[in-house]
């Protein structure tokens, strides 16, 4: 998810410095006697296109990776991809800059430029991870179950094949898209034995409620509380026997 936020915000600040070119740095401290020898018109519009072209490398980049099932490289495209991408694009605007004396400020802007993007990377990690902390609330809705919070999800009691309490977690084996941080694990993840898993795990703690769908997918629930794991298997089962 923080890749497309990040890869959005670049797409966007593309489009803000071809509108309002005194947003690049060092252009907007030249004197309007240096402006007059720059081409303004084709330097935001390379930064503009240079810019959409660096956020779409990273949302599609980290996507088809991750359908390849490179994980590792798809995780490290949006910080390759801005640290080599920025220092490329602000040498190649230069051409636009036709002052002999001074160039635009190329160091200032790559570091500025640099620093911006990961400030906002680094921000939105933070609101991530604390959101990914936020306990999952299961509420119930007829022969519906859902869980909010990250990774949440609706499920029909119909789905739902078998329910069962353990008091062990299957290893997991990794994490294919999802938050994992600790002993939190939402989202998809490759389980010892079970292959292919959704988890909605809050804690180390046992119990731990599985359900298996219809189609073979297993879903792993548990909370710190014991006992708010433990209501929400009988809620299931009552629903299953009411059915």
């Amino acid at each position: 998810m923080i890749q497309i936020i990040i890869g959005l915000f670049i797409i966007g600040i593309g489009f803000l410095v071809k509108s309002f070119p005194n947003l690049i740095a060092g252009y907007n401290t030249m004197s309007e006697e240096k402006k007059k020898n720059v081409d303004i018109v084709g330097l935001s519009t390379s930064m503009r296109d240079g810019l959409i072209a660096i956020g779409l490398i990273i949302i599609f980049g980290y996507y088809i990776f991750k359908w390849l099932g490179f994980i590792s490289i798809a995780n490290a495209i949006m910080p390759f991809v801005i640290f080599v991408g920025i220092p490329f694009l602000v040498i190649e605007v230069q051409k636009f800059d036709h002052n002999k004396t001074k160039k635009i400020n190329s160091s200032h802007l790559i570091l500025k430029s640099v620093i911006l993007l990961h400030l906002l990377a680094f921000l939105f990690a933070i609101g991530l991870i604390t959101y990914g902390f936020i306990p999952s609330k299961a509420t119930y809705d007829n022969d519906t179950i859902r869980f909010s919070g990250m990774h949440g999800f609706e499920l029909s009691i119909d789905e739902i094949e078998s329910i069962e309490l353990s008091d062990k977690l299957p290893e997991i084996k990794m994490r294919t898209n999802g938050f994992s941080l600790g002993k939190i694990n939402k989202g998809f993840f490759q389980l010892d034995k079970f292959g292919k898993g959704r988890l909605l795990v809050h804690s180390d703690l046992a119990p731990y409620l599985i359900l298996t769908k219809e189609n073979g997918e297993k879903i792993i629930i548990n909370f710190k509380d014991k006992n708010q794991t433990e209501k929400i298997y009988e809620k299931i089962k009552m629903m299953k026997t009411n059915q």
